[in-house]
């Protein structure tokens, strides 16, 4: 985590803190009159000190308690929603570099496919060539032992000639 998503979700925290105790007074109301059959003022304190585990005399919290409670909570929801949103925009943006890794290994596999194949069409290639060579070298022996041979039978011929020409 970067100090800058700390810092984002910690000023959305206290921006939500300072909120939800602004606004702990209309929720306080809603829960005097919703709950209580109360209005006004007298719902107001009466669901501020609900939420703050009672009255001051009865052991509570009293108003100030119901005014905190509505305040973490609300600081709660904004760090939680802001810590959120946060790791949404860092979880897309690790999809985006997830997606850029996989695109590069895969053009990098085509690249390797692509040596690969021309790896075996040379190889193929030496093989025809060294097989020629071998056809070539072969002929070429067998061309110089039918020359030797040949020479053999023209001096073979020349001496019977100087023999049939010396007895003439």
């Amino acid at each position: 985590m970067n100090f800058k998503k700390v810092a984002l979700i910690a000023g959305a925290g206290v921006a939500c803190v300072v909120t939800g105790g602004m606004a702990a007074p209309a929720i306080g109301a809603a829960i005097g009159s919703t709950f209580m059959g109360l209005s006004g003022a007298a719902a107001t304190s009466a669901g501020l000190a609900a939420l703050g585990g009672g009255s001051l005399a009865a052991g509570g919290a009293g108003m100030a308690g119901g005014t905190a409670v509505v305040s973490a909570i609300a600081g709660g929801v904004g760090a939680a929603g802001a810590a959120t949103a946060s790791s949404i925009v860092e979880g897309n943006k690790a999809k985006e570099d997830l997606k850029k890794a996989q695109d590069d290994l895969h053009e990098i596999q085509k690249k390797d496919a692509a040596k690969q194949k021309i790896i075996m069409i040379l190889e193929k290639k030496l093989k025809v060539a060294e097989l020629n060579y071998e056809i070539l070298r072969e002929d070429a022996e067998a061309t110089k032992e039918q020359l030797d041979e040949a020479q053999s039978q023209i001096k073979y011929i020349l001496n019977e000639l100087e023999k049939a020409k010396l007895n003439a």
